[in-house]
């Protein structure tokens, strides 16, 4: 799996948020570490990066989901 982009990288965090909900923290990072034990550092540091917004999110619940920027 490659993620390519900022954009695409907060579709997944929305993504991950919608279906596993309060768990989608857990599932990312479970992911990154997973790529990280694997020697892909960089899918490793995209997974961290969503980590991120999903924990901003998270954090900071808006009232609409994550936005795509384009």
């Amino acid at each position: 799996m490659t993620i390519s982009g900022d954009t695409d990288e907060l579709a997944l965090a929305r993504d991950i948020v919608e279906v596993h909900g309060t768990r989608a923290a857990g599932v990312a990072r479970e992911n990154a570490r997973v790529a990280a034990l694997a020697g892909q550092a960089m899918l490793a540091k995209s997974w961290i990066r969503v980590l991120g917004a999903i924990q901003r999110h998270q954090a900071n619940p808006p009232k609409a989901p994550l936005p795509i920027e384009s």
